[in-house]
C-alpha cells in the first residue's frame, strides 16, 4: 500500500522526515519524563494559580508557634502534630527567589505584601532548604505528612536536581548541595501538598517519592506569588517550639526595648529637669540677699536694748555716792 501511495523510492525520506521530527519534538517539548499523556510538561509551562485553592488553615496563634508570620498556616494545619514545619501564604511582588535574605517584615496572604518570600516565616524559622539539603525538610516532616499537608503548594528553597542532565536521573544523597536555579530542567522546588506533582527525578528529598511544583518556567530562584506563593516554613531548633518558651522571648525582648525605652525617656526628662533646677537654686539666693536686710534688723534690736540698759548700770553705781555723805555729816 506504501508503495502504491508513495512510491518505493520515496518511503526511505518519509520515514526519515518522520525520525527528525520525533527528534525535535522531543528536544524542544518534553522536559522531565516520556510524555505529555504520562502527566509530564514543557519548557513553556507554567504552575497553575494559587487562587483557586481553598486551603485548611489553622488557628491563629503566636507566630513563633505557627511558624508564620502572620500567625496562621495554611498548610500543615495541625499544629500538634508538624509541630517543626509550616506551610505559609504570601504576596509579593515580580518574581523571587526562595533563598533571597529576608527584610524582617513581617507578612501574610492577609496582611502586608513580603519584600522577599523568606519574611513568611515568623522569627526563629526559615524557609526549608536555604541550606541547600534536602534533610532540612526529612527531619521534619515524613514524605507522607508532606503529601497530605493541605490543598495547595507549598515549597522549599531547593531546585528537586542538581543538573539539568537526567538521563539518568542523578544520584542524591543527604550530603548533596542541591541549587535553587531560576528555570530550565530539574530547576522546580520540592513541593509539599495535595496539588504537587511528580516529574521523573524524584529523589531530591524521599527517594523515588519527592515531589514538585511542575512548570519549568518557574524554578526555585524564580518565582511569583500568583503561582507559587506557598512557602515551607522550617523551625530553626531541633525540638518543638514551645508556647512557655516564646512567651518568654517575648517578654525578654519587650522588656529589653521597655528598658531602652525608659532610659531614653529618663535621660531626655533628666536633661529638662537640670534646667529648672539651675534657675530654682538662682532664687533663694536672691531671696537670700533681699533677707540681709531683715536679719542685720533683727541682730540690731538686741544692741539697742543693751545701750538702753546702760543708765540703769549707771544708777547702780551711783548709790554708794549717796550713802557716803550721811556719814561725812555726822
Amino acid at each position: 500500500m506504501l508503495l502504491r501511495m508513495f512510491g518505493f523510492a520515496r518511503f526511505p525520506q518519509l520515514a526519515l522526515a518522520t525520525a527528525s521530527l520525533a527528534a525535535l519534538l522531543v528536544q524542544s517539548g518534553c522536559t522531565c519524563g516520556s510524555g505529555p499523556y504520562q502527566g509530564d510538561y514543557y519548557d513553556g509551562d507554567r504552575p497553575g494559580s494559587v487562587k483557586n485553592f481553598k486551603f485548611v488553615e489553622s488557628e491563629k496563634v503566636d507566630p513563633k508557634i505557627a511558624g508564620c508570620a502572620d500567625g496562621q498556616r495554611e498548610g500543615f494545619a495541625d499544629i500538634e502534630k508538624n509541630p517543626r514545619v509550616a506551610g505559609c501564604m504570601g504576596k509579593w511582588k515580580e518574581s523571587k527567589s526562595l533563598r533571597e535574605e529576608p527584610t524582617g517584615k513581617a507578612c501574610g496572604d492577609d496582611g502586608e505584601e513580603c519584600g522577599a518570600p523568606a519574611d513568611v516565616c515568623a522569627p526563629g524559622w526559615h524557609v526549608c532548604g536555604a541550606d541547600g539539603k534536602g534533610e532540612d525538610l526529612k527531619t521534619r516532616a515524613t514524605q507522607k505528612e508532606c503529601d497530605a499537608a493541605g490543598p495547595g503548594r507549598f515549597n522549599a528553597a531547593i531546585s528537586h536536581s542538581p543538573t539539568d542532565e537526567i538521563d539518568p536521573c542523578p544520584r542524591i544523597t543527604k550530603n548533596t548541595d542541591l541549587p535553587c536555579v531560576q528555570a530550565g530542567i530539574g530547576a522546580e522546588p520540592v513541593c509539599c501538598g495535595n496539588d504537587c506533582l511528580s516529574g521523573k527525578c524524584k529523589d531530591a528529598v524521599w527517594k523515588g517519592k519527592t515531589r514538585i511544583s511542575r512548570g519549568t518556567t518557574e524554578g526555585c530562584g524564580a518565582m511569583t506569588s500568583d503561582r507559587n506563593g506557598g512557602i515551607l516554613c522550617c523551625y530553626d531548633g531541633e525540638d518543638a517550639p514551645s508556647a512557655a518558651a516564646a512567651g518568654e522571648e517575648a517578654k525578654a525582648e519587650g522588656g529589653e526595648e521597655a528598658k531602652a525605652e525608659g532610659g531614653e525617656e529618663a535621660k531626655a526628662e533628666g536633661g529638662d529637669a537640670e534646667k529648672p533646677a539651675e534657675a530654682g537654686e538662682a532664687k533663694p539666693a536672691e531671696d537670700k540677699a533681699e533677707a540681709k536686710p531683715a536679719e542685720d534688723k533683727a541682730e540690731a534690736k538686741p544692741a539697742e536694748d543693751k545701750a538702753e540698759a546702760k543708765p540703769a548700770e549707771d544708777k547702780a553705781e551711783a548709790k554708794p555716792d549717796a550713802k557716803a555723805d550721811p556719814k561725812k555729816a555726822g
